[in-house]
């Protein structure tokens, strides 16, 4: 697996602090579909405090956490619900965290997919506002393909799996993307 071995690591965000989201189940499509040797490692944004400049000199322990797995992982994840048009609080404060100190996040150059599942909509707002402020972070985000799980109360169970055959297929060309652009030579199976 050319050096990625039983490390392999993707960190996966999901900008929804709720149990049963949509979002978190995006991500736990994706850990099924992933191939042998490569896992995900979902880093939990609730436990981050608001970013504050002042917590910088001694950052909390959560955030030194949470940079460090950001550090060591060879790629990122990211599935993001739309909250008023824009990207969760959540999810933008983890990102203000990894964004400092400035010109050196622990993200920067990491290879990145952006997912998202919402309303009718999908989460295409959301995502447009992510890759730029990822784009100010330096973080490479792959162009496509383009998951935004429309309609997600038709393609979810009751508790947030994802159950649609043609969301999981877009899912897998995602993954696929992200594997090479980390320089993983396996891909996700059919």
């Amino acid at each position: 697996m050319d050096g990625w071995g039983e490390g392999a690591v993707i960190a996966a965000l999901a900008g929804s602090l709720r149990e049963k989201s949509v979002n978190r189940g995006l991500i736990r499509a994706a850990c099924e579909l992933l191939p042998a040797g490569v896992r995900v490692e979902n880093l939990p944004l609730g436990e981050l405090p608001h970013y504050n400049m002042d917590l910088e000199v001694a950052e909390p322990d959560a955030v030194r956490t949470f940079k460090a797995r950001l550090r060591s992982a060879r790629a990122i994840l990211i599935a993001t619900p739309e909250f008023n048009g824009s990207v969760p609080g959540v999810l933008k404060n983890a990102l203000d965290w990894a964004s400092r100190p400035a010109g050196k996040s622990p993200m920067a150059a990491k290879p990145t997919a952006i997912m998202g599942a919402g309303g009718r909509g999908g989460t295409a707002q959301a995502q447009g506002h992510l890759r730029e402020v990822l784009a100010r972070l330096g973080v490479p985000v792959l162009p496509g393909p383009v998951v935004q799980v429309a309609n997600s109360w038709q393609k979810f169970d009751a508790d947030g799996n994802l159950v649609d055959g043609a969301s999981r297929a877009l899912l897998r060309e995602l993954l696929n993307a992200l594997l090479s652009a980390a320089g993983v030579p396996t891909r996700v199976g059919a």
